[in-house]
């Protein structure tokens, strides 16, 4: 059996990604100096005026160097997880590069002698956010990694495996819902989006754009329903599918407790050290799904062992 390199591969080019972002701001940047003013603005304050300066060659060196360290930390640890994670990782690493990159890089070409700075001038932040995406959206298509073929009948469960005990023609479903508690949800809303806001309210109206998105980003991606039938396992919010599980890639389900920030490094969407996709929105009860050749997908949910016993019969009649 050959190994699938894409992963490997979509996680080294995003790590000459944040490079060739610094490499080409910074030839822009001294492309133009000329038309830039003698001190740069490099960091504002709530109200939008800046509120720090620096040299032209401080405040080029700094952009690049965020430009590349940021990426490159994350690269480093994608470089440690499971191979089938490098992609997702690859993914964020390149995509955050080019908006850091665009974003810093932009706020220092657009300044001009005699005319006040903006911190996110649009005519750099919008593509630059946009590019982000197309970018972050390649690798992740590029480093996934292609399932193993199923073949031959499947194996029996183990024993242990909690099932219902109904006649093998019964109709089988069980829906749930994966949802951050309503006070964390709005506590976390209120952090993400009022930096936001506040920079929206000190004359740049643009950025309301920026903090419904990521208003609306933090809806989809903090709740989700959670269906486990015939076609296997689906979370999915809006339209949105974070995670699916084919009845017959199910070698089984199980149940456990979770911790969002000892396994999982937080909350939302999720990769593991070790591989595991999780839709993690609490500490507590979770729903695991063995698959085949596949790391588990982990979903936090009520009556877990439930939707287990449900799913374990379910894949026993494949």
């Amino acid at each position: 059996m050959t190994t699938d390199r894409r992963p490997t591969r979509a996680l080294v080019a995003s790590a000459v990604v944040p490079l060739g972002v610094a490499v080409t701001g910074t030839a822009t940047a001294y492309a133009v100096r000329d038309r830039l003013p003698d001190r740069l603005a490099v960091h504002w304050g709530v109200d939008g005026a800046p509120d720090r300066y620096s040299s032209f060659t401080g405040a080029v060196v700094t952009a690049a160097a965020l430009t590349v360290a940021v990426p490159l930390a994350i690269i480093g640890l994608g470089a440690l997880m499971h191979r089938s994670a490098r992609g997702p990782v690859a993914a964020i690493a390149g995509g955050l590069s080019v908006a850091l990159g665009g974003l810093l890089f932009g706020g220092l070409l657009a300044q001009r002698p005699g005319q006040p700075p903006q911190a996110f001038p649009p005519q750099w932040a919008v593509p630059s956010l946009v590019l982000a995406v197309l970018v972050g959206v390649g690798l992740w298509r590029w480093g996934r990694i292609t399932p193993p073929e199923v073949t031959g009948p499947r194996g029996p469960l183990p024993a242990d495996a909690a099932r219902l005990d109904v006649a093998p023609t019964t109709r089988l479903a069980w829906t749930g819902r994966a949802s951050l508690p309503t006070g964390p949800a709005l506590a976390l809303a209120v952090v993400v989006a009022l930096p936001l806001v506040w920079v929206a309210l000190a004359g740049l109206p643009w950025v309301w754009l920026l903090a419904l998105a990521l208003g609306a980003l933090l809806a989809v991606t903090l709740s989700a329903r959670v269906v486990v039938d015939s076609a296997g396992l689906r979370v999915s919010s809006a339209g949105f599918t974070w995670s699916r599980v084919p009845l017959e890639r199910v070698t089984s389900a199980t149940t456990c407790t979770v911790s969002p920030l000892r396994e999982f490094g937080g909350w939302g969407w999720r990769l593991a050290m070790d591989g595991r996709r999780g839709y993690i929105t609490r500490a507590g009860e979770a729903l695991v799904v063995h698959r085949v050749g596949e790391p588990d997908v982990v979903v936090t949910v009520d009556d877990a062992d439930e939707a287990a016993a449900v799913l374990n019969t379910l894949a026993a009649r494949t």
